[in-house]
């Protein structure tokens, strides 16, 4: 069993490992991803973006970003021309992000690939679960707006949009990405996709073998 410091320990090494790999993905996604284009061909792939509201998000927050850090920039130049551009950088990554969120929904669907259902939410967080492992496949409640999320579930989408079905599984499921160095488990996976029945229709015939 583990001590109290090598578990501090194990957690740090986590959270810096997603550190790591969210600004990796960060860079990959909003300049290197440009140069090729999304593979949807594959049967086994379910996209989730087209009919969220992602896109919108996404444009709201960049426009606000580069009109407030023309004008922050302006301003703070008068104090300080170091702060000024440090706060720049900050509003160029806070955009980076931002276009990079929205490329990587796009570049990574949902996949139901070898007895196993991948669920993600960009570069974000994502989960792995054995399809063996579903229990059972609801109608998913509407959560309002800033509603705390309970602690047992994956909540796969904005919460803005609509959750579409919840998947009740028979073991608890640790999340792949988007734990922040905890090995988070869920039981419960709320998940929107742009085609849902075809979605619950490939599990519940998986389900039956």
């Amino acid at each position: 069993m583990k001590t109290t410091s090598e578990s501090i320990i194990a957690r740090g090494k986590g959270f810096i490992l997603e550190a790591v790999l969210t600004e990796l993905s960060v860079l990959y996604y909003s300049i290197i991803v440009w140069f090729r284009k999304p593979d949807m061909r594959s049967e086994e792939v379910y996209t989730y973006h087209k009919s969220s509201q992602i896109k919108t998000i996404v444009i709201v927050f960049s426009i606000l970003i580069i009109a407030e850090g023309a004008l922050f920039h302006f301003l703070i130049q008068r104090w300080s021309d170091i702060a000024a551009w440090i706060l720049t950088v900050l509003n160029v990554y806070a955009l980076m992000y931002m276009v990079g969120l929205y490329n990587s929904v796009r570049f990574l669907p949902h996949m139901i690939k070898q007895g196993k259902l991948f669920i993600h939410l960009g570069f974000q967080s994502s989960i792995e679960i054995d399809i063996d492992n579903i229990e059972s496949i609801r109608q998913a409640k509407e959560i309002d707006l800033g509603e705390k999320i309970p602690r047992d579930t994956y909540y796969s989408l904005l919460q803005i949009d609509s959750p579409q079905f919840e998947l009740i599984l028979k073991e608890p499921t640790s999340l792949m990405r988007g734990s922040y160095g905890k090995k988070k488990y869920v039981n419960r996976v709320i998940v929107r996709a742009d085609e849902p029945n075809k979605v619950m229709e490939v599990l519940h015939s998986l389900m039956l073998i």
